[in-house]
């Protein structure tokens, strides 16, 4: 290969798999600076975006992670995440651009590269917080994570959300962690309601979104906001004017779109759209309806994810019940079961794509960090006060 040229050189390592990236590192010190470099570790995540190559599922079991390569399907292997488990469940709180953020039990939160192996753990958030007083509760706290393409940052939100005794009045507290900063920032409340605790926020065209209500009341019709990671501002998605307000809705991304499944409770069935162009109302498509009773569904709309489409765009991946993975012809309309031996019995299932994405910015053209005695002291600190903190 000495005798071609550089651009093609770059141009064939970039089409490589992540995995045989890494191992060509070592050929010379011209390929690692190569490799090593910022424009070169874009040009392989867009070309894996663009040739939907290098995509593979988490899945979560409790405190365990799997690797499926989504090409193949047929192998689920065990991964080591960096975090303490205390023989408790692993939580993923968000993912993009390669890098999965995660949480456990004792609320240590860290970014984590799966490809590369590379991981930061963030600066601990404290959950209490003065409004919870004999006037509030904690209703819900959700996360949602993804790169402020602004900034040149890597942002992890985090919304606790306080209702009042009487569950008429509710308050929020909106964090957001930067990875420029590495610190926590309190920003403006969001005067919205939840409705899903837990739930991590799907991460389209650069903005988090969650279903919420305007108000708290049980028949409050459902909304989706969108908080833009750029400009830490909340807004509101419109909804498709066919769906009803008496339905059980979900947000999820699909293709690179943000998708919603629609659960209609009095006929059972189930409904998937794509918004083709974001903020656009009149851009949403329904994908597909199925009717339970025909037999022909993919489950109930609460416990239906859709995870990506296959190379042809004939069918979608589903996680169904958490329990099982299938493949849906949007043509046929026929669901078939995927066999993925080591797949948990039960799971929850995320789309990542293999990155050489690191986790510092704005440290200079080849992405490497320089420690100073002060960084690798506070790390030092950090890593004796994760190991021996303690949950009661």
């Amino acid at each position: 290969m000495v005798d071609l040229p550089p651009e093609v050189i770059t141009e064939i390592l970039s089409r490589i798999s992540v995995k045989y990236i890494l191992q060509l590192r070592c050929v010379s010190k011209p390929w690692r600076s190569l490799i090593d470099s910022i424009d070169f570790i874009h040009l392989q995540l867009q070309k894996s975006i663009e040739t939907k190559s290098n995509f593979g599922l988490i899945l979560r079991k409790d405190y365990h992670l799997y690797y499926v390569d989504l090409d193949a399907l047929d192998n689920a292997v065990e991964v080591t995440h960096p975090l303490m488990c205390y023989n408790n469940r692993i939580r993923i709180l968000g993912f993009c651009n390669g890098l999965l953020c995660i949480c456990n039990v004792a609320g240590d939160v860290a970014m984590w590269n799966l490809s590369t192996k590379k991981h930061r753990v963030l600066p601990f958030l404290p959950t209490g917080s003065n409004r919870e007083s004999k006037m509030y509760f904690l209703g819900a706290r959700v996360y949602g994570f993804g790169f402020d393409s602004v900034n040149d940052d890597y942002k992890l939100v985090c919304i606790a959300q306080y209702i009042g005794l009487d569950y008429q009045s509710f308050e929020s507290e909106v964090k957001v962690y930067s990875l420029r900063k590495n610190a926590w920032q309190q920003i403006q409340d969001m005067p919205y309601v939840l409705c899903y605790s837990g739930k991590m926020g799907i991460l389209v065209n650069g903005s988090l979104h969650w279903v919420v209500t305007r108000k708290l009341e049980p028949e409050e019709t459902e909304l989706i906001v969108g908080f833009d990671i750029g400009t830490e501002s909340f807004h509101e998605v419109p909804i498709p004017d066919s769906v009803n307000d008496h339905i059980e809705m979900s947000v999820w991304v699909l293709g690179e779109h943000l998708c919603i499944v629609v659960n209609y409770p009095n006929d059972d069935g189930v409904e998937v759209w794509v918004m083709k162009e974001y903020g656009v109302k009149e851009s949403w498509t329904r994908l597909f309806k199925t009717e339970h009773t025909q037999g022909v569904g993919v489950g109930s709309g609460k416990n239906v994810m859709p995870l990506a489409y296959s190379k042809s765009g004939g069918e979608v991946l589903f996680e169904q019940e958490h329990k099982k993975l299938v493949w849906y012809d949007l043509k046929s309309q026929r669901v078939k079961d995927v066999k993925v031996r080591g797949m948990p019995r039960s799971f929850e299932a995320v789309v990542c794509v293999g990155s050489l994405v690191p986790l510092t910015v704005g440290r200079g053209k080849n992405w490497k960090s320089h420690e100073s005695r002060e960084d690798k002291n506070k790390k030092r600190d950090d890593f004796l006060s994760e190991g021996f903190k303690l949950v009661l």
